[in-house]
């Protein structure tokens, strides 16, 4: 669908914005006698051509659809006049039904994005507090088990000093050892876990940021 829009006013910058947005619509031009109007400065910025007479409606090739955003029955007027057969109008009036309802759904869209964004936000900013709970704690538990370790160590030299006698003793600084070494496995798997945790955040923050982009309408 080939479109030209007669109006450069904020109307006409909606339709812009939205029609780039769509493959099978293409903006063959848009016409306001104000060089300097919105809709022909955004138009100008995204390379489609501008033209400040209306009756250039001629010139462009390939055009099957007018859409008239001036509101103005002078304009309306002589456009009727200039149209081709093959070529449909849409008046003001239902443009005006177009754009607000563009309006409305880029609003809802922008209300959606700034709900799940904060949702996301507060969910990283909990697993992040987590996070960072979790890493003091198993600092604190590794100083713990390496004070451990240096008792039991010498507890088994102790204990090989006492010869026969110690070997009771020797038995419970095993079960100790052994008590260490599942503490030590179960600290591994809670860096692991830890570690996933973190490639959650990145893969939730990741997300949040496509889920903004594919709300967006340019």
């Amino acid at each position: 669908m080939n479109v030209v829009i007669i109006g450069g006013g904020t109307r006409s910058l909606v339709l812009i914005d939205y029609f780039q947005s769509i493959d099978y619509i293409k903006i063959k031009g848009v016409v306001d006698t104000n060089a300097q109007a919105p809709g022909v400065v955004r138009a100008k910025g995204l390379g489609i051509y501008t033209f400040t007479d209306i009756n250039a409606l001629n010139d462009i090739p390939d055009v099957d659809t007018v859409i008239e955003v001036t509101g103005n029955e002078k304009a309306r007027r002589t456009l009727i006049d200039l149209l081709k057969p093959n070529q449909h109008f849409m008046s003001s009036k239902a443009a005006k039904i177009m754009t607000d309802f563009i309006q409305i759904q880029n609003l809802r869209r922008t209300e959606a994005m700034e709900s799940v964004s904060g949702e996301f936000n507060n969910l990283v900013s909990t697993m992040k507090s987590s996070e960072e709970y979790i890493e003091h704690s198993m600092f604190k538990i590794e100083e713990v088990l390496q004070s451990m370790k240096i008792v039991t160590m010498n507890a088994r030299i102790e204990a090989a000093r006492a010869g026969e006698s110690g070997k009771a003793f020797d038995v419970v600084v095993q079960a100790m050892q052994d008590t260490l070494s599942n503490i030590e496995k179960v600290l591994r798997d809670i860096n692991t876990a830890s570690d996933e945790s973190k490639h959650t955040i990145a893969e939730l923050i990741e997300t949040e940021k496509k889920l903004k982009e594919s709300l967006t309408v340019h």
